[in-house]
């Protein structure tokens, strides 16, 4: 069983590292002002392990799928800053599993995000206000990508910044986040 997966985790850690960049973009976060430091790369395929078999699509990242990608994350942003708990939800998938990680605590479904989400929206300062200091954006396919970054929440004159990463796949209804992983210190 473990030598079945040492291959695939081979190949994932190779991609995460081997990427060839092809974008870079920086826009400034009305905010403050600050630069935010957006770069995306795409994943070569991987050499075919057997004759006859068909080689993973490997589709190059577009500025289009960018731009997209990054919107979802600005309005993914805009919602935990509105501390409307429904709208963060619309950034998640509503029809495939969810799975999110708030610090240390994992949140398995909708339901337990939601519940954690007006949890802190009923606190002081609310869920606070997010932006990003910079991520990067790796898109394995056409309807999958992984964003990686610092995100930044200011909170009762408080400001704690801690590294994210996201899934997000490409729906009808735009790019919507599958897995979310936001790690930051306990005083957060």
């Amino acid at each position: 069983m473990i030598l079945t997966r040492l291959p695939a985790a081979l190949v994932l850690s190779l991609a995460l590292m081997g990427g060839t960049s092809a974008c870079a973009q920086s826009a400034a976060i009305s905010t403050g002002g600050d630069e935010v430091i957006r770069t995306v790369r795409t994943v070569p395929a991987p050499a075919l392990p057997a004759e006859g078999a068909v080689p993973p699509l490997v589709v190059p990242t577009t500025a289009e799928t960018f731009d997209a990608v990054s919107t979802a994350l600005d309005d993914a942003a805009e919602a935990w800053s509105s501390g409307d708990v429904e709208a963060v939800m619309a950034a998640y998938v509503a029809d495939e599993p969810l799975l999110v990680f708030l610090g240390d605590t994992p949140l398995k479904g909708p339901d337990a995000v939601r519940a954690a989400l007006q949890q802190r929206a009923a606190e002081p300062g609310g869920l606070g206000v997010m932006t990003y200091e910079w991520f990067e954006t790796l898109q394995f396919d056409v309807n999958t990508a992984v964003v990686s970054g610092r995100v930044v929440v200011r909170r009762e004159g408080k400001t704690q910044r801690g590294l994210f990463t996201r899934v997000l796949r490409r729906t009808e209804n735009g790019w919507r986040i599958v897995h979310d992983q936001l790690g930051w210190g306990t005083a957060a």
